[in-house]
């Protein structure tokens, strides 16, 4: 066994589930990377995408995951800061959470909140929302089970070493931004890290006759059926546009939320179909 297949194997081990009985309409958020509002906030330009987004699933009865690295805890200190910032975000999310319809996972950028969580007994903040590593969402067949986690877990310096990442970020990377370089230790930003962390994802999946969803390297994937079941939801720190996926019935679709402009020369947020929907 691999270490990466033992890291993912664990990831699960003790996962929370779920059942689509109870849930039948699940939407998958990713990487949203909420900051403090400054110039390194890259949440910020799509912040209006997303809140549109939210109050549509919210409104047509969606349970919310969000898969990990929902807040950006390398860069900033101060998670309060962040939902202060971002209240009206947070105000949304309160609301799936009060009506039993959210579920948050830590990534690597965010697992603190992890230790926050064990610290509160169980609970993270903001609204006492618990914060898990991994969550299994079960169907009619099993077959068709979902299997979910950020993903890190299959990149070695950001799982085990993540405290070196996070100085390395925090430290260097952040100034040397402003200068235009690119951080090679993120596998958004690093196409050969990135596809890597996707192949060992991807083989879990196969090995273990899994359906996995991850987030972790920005890139979203609804691969074709027969292909193995690694799904990706993407991030909402895209350029002008924030990536899901929805499951409903059984079947995922991928969806890009846009800035669109009608025929009277108006902006509006709309939702669009990228691939799908496919069964599990």
């Amino acid at each position: 066994m691999s270490y990466y297949d033992e890291r993912i194997g664990a990831a699960f081990a003790r996962a929370q589930e779920i059942s689509t009985r109870e849930h039948a309409k699940i939407v998958f958020f990713s990487d949203c990377h909420r900051g403090c509002g400054t110039w390194n906030d890259s949440f910020l330009p799509n912040k209006t995408l997303y809140l549109a987004a939210l109050n549509y699933y919210l409104q047509n009865g969606f349970t919310y995951v969000e898969a990990g690295d929902g807040d950006e805890l390398w860069e900033n200190r101060d998670l309060a800061r962040i939902c202060e910032i971002h209240s009206d975000v947070f105000a949304l999310l309160a609301r799936f959470y009060y009506e039993g319809r959210f579920f948050m996972l830590y990534g690597n950028h965010d697992r603190v909140k992890a230790r926050k969580a064990a610290a509160a007994g169980g609970r993270a903040f903001p609204f006492s929302a618990p914060c898990l590593q991994s969550l299994i969402i079960r169907t009619a067949h099993e077959s068709q089970d979902l299997y979910v986690l950020h993903g890190h877990q299959a990149d070695l310096f950001n799982d085990r070493l993540w405290p070196l990442a996070r100085w390395l970020v925090r430290y260097l990377w952040k100034p040397l931004e402003l200068a235009g370089f690119r951080d090679p230790t993120s596998a958004a930003r690093n196409y050969r890290k990135s596809r890597a962390v996707e192949k060992r994802l991807s083989a879990w999946a196969e090995d273990h006759g899994k359906n996995l969803l991850a987030g972790h390297t920005h890139r979203p994937i609804l691969p074709p059926v027969g292909a193995a079941g690694y799904f990706n939801c993407g991030s909402c720190v895209h350029p002008n546009g924030i990536t899901c996926i929805e499951l409903m019935s059984g079947q995922l679709s991928l969806i890009r939320w846009e800035e669109c402009v009608n025929e009277s020369n108006a902006l509006y947020v709309c939702r669009r179909l990228l691939y799908g929907p496919r069964w599990l």
